[in-house]
């Protein structure tokens, strides 16, 4: 096909528009981050209400047709092409219909604090409870203590889903599934491919997990509250070896061995209660990345802190002369790769080398912890499988319960006795619908890198001097340059697939 320049008028345009959608995104992140602090109500952000404004003009599509047409190969057009899903995003997501909702509901899951012993606690309080408590009637009070606000909500979350499947259709797709998927080059039955192949080890290794709980404990029965108080029954880490008050030290002290420039650690870190186990923002990178975590310690907390910096450094360390190219997190399409830049970085924790040097944890403690890592990406495939199939079903099939649903595709991959499953309905299918196939994708993705990683680098994954530089040349510096397939294919030699995943587990349930 001929290409023409670009005209200079489409130029100045499209850099205004980005320009002015700099701004908005940075007072966004802000706001979020403020939310997340619990010092602003999320129905008080106006910002998505704004940016749905600016890309919503005829000037910007007239300008992307010119931009696309003339800058095909060139950033100009890479940006013409970013701008191009992020109005398609804000005609769905951010569209008059769907936003005001779907904030009225994030702002009651954020605004929740669950009861236990007789006071209202931090959600860490509950988790910790679900994860280490020796009694079986606390771990169940613990595994359904958010149960009640996400049933209150499911009402609104079914009007949210209608709301969301409109304006889907409403922009040319047949639901919105079939638009999420597609901004990560991705179908339904694709995706139901990618779990079937990622689940071919799991059904055993949770079995495995089920025998030795029973064993352990003499108990009879097999719950999802039992599932991860049987990982840490069998590693056995004290809270001790983590303690709050040298987290942040402690988990930069350990990246920083992976041979990052210490600009690349340099960001802010605060610390409340939140729906989920942390969260990083990104008001401006490389120059402003924030993460928050909850305020306490141990080995989940630790845990998070390093998955959240993941993102950090690599926001920290992203190279690019314009915003659209420097944060991909703002474009749809991009979830998976950098959920896999967070993953990554949760290897570090599970590391043998790291546990040992913890206080109070064996050679014996470290080398049983450490053989988990493996397997307990089965544990989080399977989890994911069922959430992914669970919301499928909300968006897909109407009239069928989709916690009925998971229920059932939960039985039979962690071979758990029958249960009440819990409501369908959480924050992240409020604020990040079908968010959970970014984490599918994240397990393959990271899978495939330590691949490559293994092979240019060798040695430990950590500590790795190397292995930074070789993340920051290879990924985190492209931003949005590329799309995520391309860079993990230039990165790894190898297309994106399950293969190196299907290849790590085989290697670790032989053992």
């Amino acid at each position: 096909m001929e290409r023409w320049p670009a005209s200079a008028d489409t130029r100045r345009t499209l850099s205004r528009i980005e320009d002015e959608l700099r701004r908005i995104d940075r007072a966004a992140q802000l706001a979020d981050w403020r939310i997340a602090l619990g010092r602003a109500r999320a129905t008080a952000n106006p910002w998505p209400a704004r940016r749905r404004e600016l890309l919503a003009g005829p000037v910007l599509a007239a300008a992307l047709r010119a931009g696309k047409r003339s800058g095909r190969g060139t950033l100009l057009g890479r940006r013409a092409e970013l701008l191009e899903r992020s109005v398609l995003e804000v005609s769905i997501e951010q569209s008059d219909a769907v936003i005001a909702p779907r904030l009225r509901l994030q702002a009651a899951a954020a605004d929740f604090r669950p009861r236990w012993r007789g006071r209202r606690v931090g959600r860490e309080v509950v988790w910790r409870a679900l994860r280490t408590d020796p009694s079986r009637a606390v771990r169940r009070r613990a595994y359904y203590a958010e149960d009640a606000l996400y049933r209150r909500l499911e009402p609104g979350l079914l009007d949210l889903v209608e709301r969301r499947n409109a304006a889907a259709r409403a922009a040319g797709f047949r639901s919105f599934p079939e638009w999420r998927l597609a901004t990560d080059g991705l179908t339904v039955a694709g995706l139901e491919e990618l779990l079937d192949v990622s689940l071919r080890h799991a059904r055993s290794e949770m079995r495995r997990w089920r025998d030795l709980f029973r064993d352990r404990t003499g108990e009879g029965g097999w719950a999802p509250w039992d599932l991860e108080y049987a990982q840490q029954l069998e590693a056995g880490l004290p809270d001790r070896a983590f303690p709050a008050r040298t987290m942040v030290s402690d988990v930069l002290r350990a990246i920083g061995q992976w041979g990052f420039p210490r600009s690349a650690l340099r960001f802010r870190i605060d610390r409340h209660d939140l729906p989920s186990g942390g969260l990083c923002v990104t008001p401006d990178p490389p120059r402003d990345v924030r993460t928050i975590i909850h305020p306490s310690g141990g080995f989940w907390p630790y845990f998070a802190l390093f998955h959240e910096s993941g993102h950090a450094v690599a926001a920290r360390t992203v190279r690019q002369p314009t915003h659209l190219l420097q944060d991909p997190e703002r474009t749809p399409g991009f979830g998976g790769f950098l959920e896999a830049e967070g993953g990554l970085f949760e290897r570090i924790p599970w590391s043998e080398p790291w546990l040992r040097a913890r206080p109070g944890i064996s050679g014996a403690q470290a080398r049983s912890t450490s053989a988990q890592a493996v397997r307990g990406a089965l544990f989080a495939i399977g989890a994911l499988a069922v959430w992914t199939r669970q919301e499928l079903t909300t968006y897909l099939h109407p009239g069928r319960d989709p916690a009925a649903e998971g229920e059932r595709l939960a039985r039979r991959i962690f071979g758990y006795d029958a249960y009440r499953p819990r409501s369908f309905a959480d924050s992240f299918a409020i604020e990040l619908p079908l968010y959970g196939v970014a984490y599918v994708l994240a397990e393959l993705i990271q899978a495939q890198w330590r691949e490559a990683i293994s092979a240019d680098l060798g040695g430990p994954l950590w500590p790795n001097r190397r292995v930074g530089p070789w993340l920051v040349e290879r990924q985190f510096r492209h931003g949005a340059r590329t799309d995520w397939r391309h860079r993990v294919r230039a990165a790894t030699g190898r297309r994106f697939g399950p293969g190196a995943f299907d290849r790590e587990m085989r290697r670790a349930t032989s053992v």
